[in-house]
């Protein structure tokens, strides 16, 4: 199974329209389930009283690890660029969900990383830091990362929508399943 994961809480992100087509596309060309996974599904979640403690930590990390992390073998994340890194809900659901289930959740599984930024480096720091943390809890990073720049411009009406980068994303789909 892959998992996509759009790497932000916010609310119709470019994130998740390029997540969307990340999504899309591999549910066409991968030969495994491919799930879509939003970290909208966290708004609900003010506080992260008992994240520490898998006894008293909130159903819903236990529900979206059960679903989506567990079963899968592979990640795609597609992660904005905020504040020169990458957004804290993704660190503190990756701090969540390796309270319970560390070892099966993330060691010897392969992560894709996109990174999308309205600015011209394509969330490449963020990328960094992200395969940093990714490699720390023993997920393989694909070294095939792609940033994607000015996105704000790739986009109409909710939909990815220059050829270019749509083919893209085709290739960078291609290389990772066909590797």
């Amino acid at each position: 199974m892959i998992t996509v994961i759009a790497a932000t809480n916010r609310p119709e992100s470019n994130t998740a329209i390029f997540a969307k087509y990340y999504f899309q596309e591999l549910k066409k060309k991968a030969k495994t389930e491919v799930k879509f996974l939003s970290l909208t599904q966290l708004n609900e979640l003010t506080t992260p009283i008992g994240m520490y403690e898998a006894d008293t930590q909130h159903e819903k990390i236990r529900e979206i690890q059960d679903e989506y992390m567990l079963p899968a073998d592979r990640f795609v994340i597609v992660c904005p660029e905020y504040n020169g890194s990458f957004p804290g809900i993704l660190k503190y659901f990756l701090d969540a969900i390796s309270i319970r289930k560390y070892k099966e959740t993330f060691r010897g599984k392969e992560a894709l990383l996109v990174g999308v930024s309205t600015g011209r480096a394509g969330n490449l720091r963020g990328l960094g830091h992200l395969t940093h943390i990714l490699m720390h809890v023993g997920t393989r990073v694909h070294p095939a990362q792609m940033p994607y720049s000015k996105v704000g411009g790739l986009i109409e009406k909710a939909k990815l929508t220059d050829k270019n980068t749509r083919k893209s994303v085709r290739e960078h789909i291609s290389g990772w399943i066909e590797q």
